[in-house]
């Protein structure tokens, strides 16, 4: 899994660091070809910790026998999810993985001019 914390440091100021989003990225299925599907949760309210645990309680993603199998994309007061597919583990970076997770929770439609 990878954790994403996004920090405010007012006036570049380590001191009043404060924490003011977080997602969370699991892998969840990987193809003979290197591509993987990723479920994806963005936690957008205090406290800043287990995305994924949020979701899994909400019914937003689900657990197979060892490992998250399934996303329900959508959003509520607290959680963002959506699924990422198709990143090519080996030939895309994890900066492509964090786009294409931001594309899956439906940030470049909430952004358009």
């Amino acid at each position: 899994m990878i954790r994403v914390t996004f920090d405010l440091l007012p006036g570049g100021d380590e001191s009043r660091c404060r924490t003011i989003g977080m997602m969370e990225i699991a892998n969840i299925e990987t193809r003979h070809d290197g591509t993987a599907d990723y479920a994806v949760a963005m936690k957008k309210t205090p406290p800043f910790s287990g995305a994924l645990r949020a979701a899994w309680r909400k019914g937003k993603v689900s657990y197979g026998d060892t490992c998250l199998n399934a996303v329900l994309a959508g959003e509520d007061e607290e959680l963002i999810t959506g699924l990422a597919t198709g990143h090519h583990r080996t030939r895309r970076g994890v900066y492509d993985l964090l786009f294409r997770a931001m594309l899956a929770c439906g940030l470049a439609e909430r952004n358009r001019p």
